[in-house]
C-alpha cells in the first residue's frame, strides 16, 4: 500500500513541534529517470527526505530548493519542494566516477572536506532577475542529517533534530525542531526546562526499518504516546516536475542565437533533457532561429 504522507504536530503547551514523511510510489516517480548507483541513491533519498520536512512549514508562496555541492564523486545533488509538497530532485556525478557499494555520504559529497549545502528560498512572485535568497554553510558531519542540522544551528538558530533514511524503495525521515521565544500568543506555553531532552530522548529511539516501513501516524504513537500530542493536518507529497517548453525556450534565447543555431546544425536539432524528469525539448535549426525572430513559443 502506498505511504505517500508527511504529518505535522505539536507537542501541547510546549513550544516543541515535529514531523514526519514517508514516501514510496512518489520517490519511486522522482528517480525513475535516474541511473544512480545505490550509495547516491541512498544520499539523494535522505535529502528529499530531509527537505520536504525542512519546507513543511513553508509560509510563502513558492518553493525551497536544497543544494549540496561536493568535492567527491557527487558533483552536486539537487531538491526542490514546492507549497503543496511536489517534489523533484535530481543527481550529478564527476564524469568518469567510481562509486563503490561501501561509500559513506562523507565519501560521496565531502571527501575532502569541501562540501558546501545551500537552502534556497524562490518566492513564486520573484521579479526576473532578482536574487534568491540564499544561505550557504560548509558541508559538515558524516550524514545529510548531520549536514541539514549544522545548516539550521548555523543559518536559522533553531535547535534542531533529524532522522533520515532512504533507499531505491522508499525514503523516511523525522523531525524534531524547538520553537523559540514565548509570551505574546506562545503565552500559553509551559516552561518545562526538561521536554526538549525529554522529547529529544524518545526521538532518539527511532529504528531505520520504522522510518521505512512504518506509517508517519503509528511512528508517531509509538514514541509519544505517553506526551500530550496535537496532530495537525496530513500532506500527500508527489512528484512534480516545473520544466515547460516556455522555460526552456527562455534559457534558449539567454544562451544566445549564434550559440544556440551552432549546437542545433552541428547535430540537425538542439535537444535539451531536463535533469528531472528526463523529458526530451528537440529543435530543429529552423525552429532555433524562428525563436530568436519573433520570441513566442514554437509550436510542434
Amino acid at each position: 500500500m502506498s505511504q505517500d504522507t508527511l504529518l505535522r504536530f505539536i507537542f501541547s503547551n510546549l513550544p516543541i513541534r515535529g514531523s514526519i514523511v514517508r514516501m514510496d510510489d512518489a520517490w519511486k516517480k522522482m528517480h525513475a529517470n535516474h541511473k544512480l548507483p545505490a550509495p547516491v541513491m541512498k544520499l539523494l533519498g535522505e535529502m528529499t527526505a530531509g527537505a520536504t520536512l525542512l519546507a513543511s512549514g513553508l509560509k510563502f508562496e513558492g518553493s525551497v530548493i536544497m543544494q549540496l555541492q561536493g568535492d567527491g564523486p557527487v558533483r552536486l545533488a539537487v531538491v526542490e519542494v514546492k507549497n503543496g509538497l511536489g517534489i523533484r530532485a535530481t543527481a550529478k556525478l564527476h564524469e568518469g566516477a567510481i562509486i563503490h557499494d561501501t561509500m559513506t555520504t562523507k565519501d560521496l559529497i565531502n571527501r575532502h572536506g569541501h562540501g558546501r549545502c545551500a537552502i534556497m528560498l524562490d518566492p513564486k512572485d520573484r521579479r526576473e532577475g532578482e536574487a534568491l535568497y540564499q544561505g550557504v554553510v560548509p558541508l559538515v558531519g558524516e550524514s545529510i542529517a548531520d549536514g541539514l542540522m549544522n545548516y539550521m544551528h548555523q543559518s536559522e538558530q533553531l535547535d534542531t533534530r533529524l532522522w533520515l533514511k532512504g533507499d531505491a524503495e522508499h525514503v523516511g525521515g523525522m523531525m524534531i525542531q524547538k520553537m523559540p521565544g514565548f509570551g505574546g500568543k506562545d503565552a500559553h506555553l509551559i516552561d518545562d526546562p526538561d521536554a526538549w531532552e525529554r522529547i529529544l530522548t524518545l526521538a532518539e529511539t527511532i529504528k531505520d526499518e520504522e522510518l521505512m516501513g512504518l506509517d508517519a501516524k503509528e511512528i508517531e504513537h509509538r514514541l509519544f504516546w505517553q506526551e500530550d500530542v496535537q496532530l495537525l493536518a496530513e500532506q500527500t507529497p508527489t512528484f512534480q516536475c516545473s520544466c515547460s517548453r516556455e522555460r526552456i525556450e527562455h534559457m534558449i534565447r539567454n544562451l544566445g542565437e549564434v550559440e544556440a543555431l551552432q549546437a542545433a546544425e552541428e547535430t540537425g536539432a538542439l535537444e535539451v533533457v531536463c535533469d528531472f524528469c528526463g523529458q526530451v525539448y528537440r529543435y530543429t535549426p529552423q525552429e532555433v532561429v524562428a525563436l530568436f525572430q519573433t520570441g513566442d513559443e514554437t509550436q510542434h
